[in-house]
C-alpha cells in the first residue's frame, strides 16, 4: 500500500482503467478525507518520512542565506513548513509560503508563525506573476498518483517558482517496487494484497513508471546538481508507515459506499483479514524517493 500524498494542490480528469471502470467517478478527484483522522495521518506520515530520511529538507540544499523564501507544494496540513520552521536559523529573515488547492488543512492563521502564509494554486495551472521566479526552495512530496504518465509539465511550473540558482526537493514513492514483506516464509497476505489491489490499482492512474526516472527528468529539463536519494527504512518505521496507511483503505471504502456499496463492503471485509494479517508479521512496503536539483542561475 502506497503512502497517499497530503496533496490536493491538483485535480486530473477521470481516466479509465483497462477493465473500462472509471475510478474519477467512484472516489471523485481525491481520494481521501479531509477530516481530523486524515489530519493526523498526514502529520504522522510526514514524521516517519523524516525518520526513514533523516531530514526534512535535504542537507545538500543551502539555507543560510539572509533572506530565504521557501514554497511547500501541496502543503496539506503544513506538517513539513511547520518542522522547517522549527529548524531554521532564527537569525535569517525567512518567509514561508504554503500551495495547495485546500489550504483549510493547515489550520486558524493566528495559530502559525508570522512568517508563514498560505495561497490556493494548482500544480497544474501556470503560477500566479507575483510567485514566479520568487523561491529558494520548493519542495513538492508525494503527487505520484495525481501524474499519468508525464511529470514534465508540472516540474516545469515547479521550475517557474524558482528563483535562478534556487533549489527544488521532490519526494516520491516507488510504486513499482511496491510488495509485501513477511516476518517468515508462510505468513497469510491475501487479504494485503487484495486491498492493495482494490483501493490503489484500481483507484489511480495506470501504474506510473516515471518515479525511477525522475531524477533523469529533471536532467533533461535542464535543472543542474541534480541527486537522488533512495531508502525504504527501517523494519520497525516501516511497520509504522504501514499502520498509517491502513487508514488509506478505509477512506476509501467509505468514498464508494453509497454508488458501490458491494465493493465497499468487500473492502471493508479486506481490511479486516488485512489487520489480521500485519498482527502476524507482514506488511506493505515500497522504496522512496528524494530528488533535489538547481535551477541554473542563467
Amino acid at each position: 500500500m502506497a503512502t497517499v500524498s497530503t496533496n490536493t494542490t491538483m485535480s486530473r480528469p477521470g481516466y479509465v482503467d483497462p477493465n473500462g471502470t472509471e475510478a474519477k467517478h467512484e472516489v471523485g478527484e481525491y481520494p481521501l478525507a479531509r477530516d481530523y483522522i486524515d489530519f493526523t495521518r498526514l502529520n504522522l506520515q510526514h514524521h516517519l518520512w523524516k525518520d526513514i530520511f533523516g531530514y526534512s529538507l535535504s542537507p545538500k540544499i543551502p539555507r543560510d542565506k539572509e533572506f530565504l523564501k521557501v514554497a511547500d507544494v501541496g502543503t496539506g496540513t503544513g506538517v513539513w513548513l511547520l518542522d522547517l520552521h522549527s529548524q531554521l536559523d532564527p537569525s535569517i529573515k525567512t518567509e514561508l509560503v504554503g500551495l495547495d488547492v485546500d489550504i483549510g488543512q493547515v489550520g486558524p492563521k493566528e495559530w502559525l508563525p508570522e512568517n508563514l502564509s498560505l495561497r490556493q494554486w494548482s500544480v497544474f495551472d501556470e503560477p500566479p506573476a507575483d510567485l514566479a521566479g520568487t523561491f529558494d526552495i520548493v519542495n513538492v512530496r508525494l503527487i505520484v498518483f495525481v501524474i499519468d504518465q508525464d511529470p514534465v509539465p508540472v516540474l516545469r511550473n515547479l521550475m517557474k517558482l524558482l528563483k535562478p540558482g534556487g533549489h527544488l526537493q521532490w519526494c516520491e514513492i516507488d510504486l513499482e517496487s511496491q510488495h509485501v514483506e513477511t516476518i517468515a516464509p508462510g505468513i497469510a497476505t491475501d487479504c494485503l494484497e487484495a486491498v492493495q489491489k482494490m483501493t490503489v490499482v484500481e483507484n489511480t492512474p495506470l501504474l506510473p513508471t516515471w518515479v525511477r526516472r525522475l531524477a533523469q527528468t529533471l536532467r533533461d529539463e535542464g535543472l543542474e546538481a541534480v541527486t537522488a536519494d533512495w531508502q525504504s527504512g527501517r523494519r520497525h518505521t516501516m511497520l509504522s508507515m504501514h499502520w498509517c496507511n491502513l487508514t488509506i483503505p478505509i477512506n476509501i471504502s467509505d468514498k464508494i459506499r453509497q454508488t458501490n456499496p458491494e465493493k465497499a463492503a468487500h473492502i471493508d471485509a479486506m481490511i479486516e483479514g488485512a489487520i489480521a494479517e500485519s498482527q502476524k508479521g507482514a506488511m506493505w512496503a515500497h522504496n522512496r524517493l528524494i530528488v533535489t536539483a538547481r535551477k541554473p542561475l542563467a
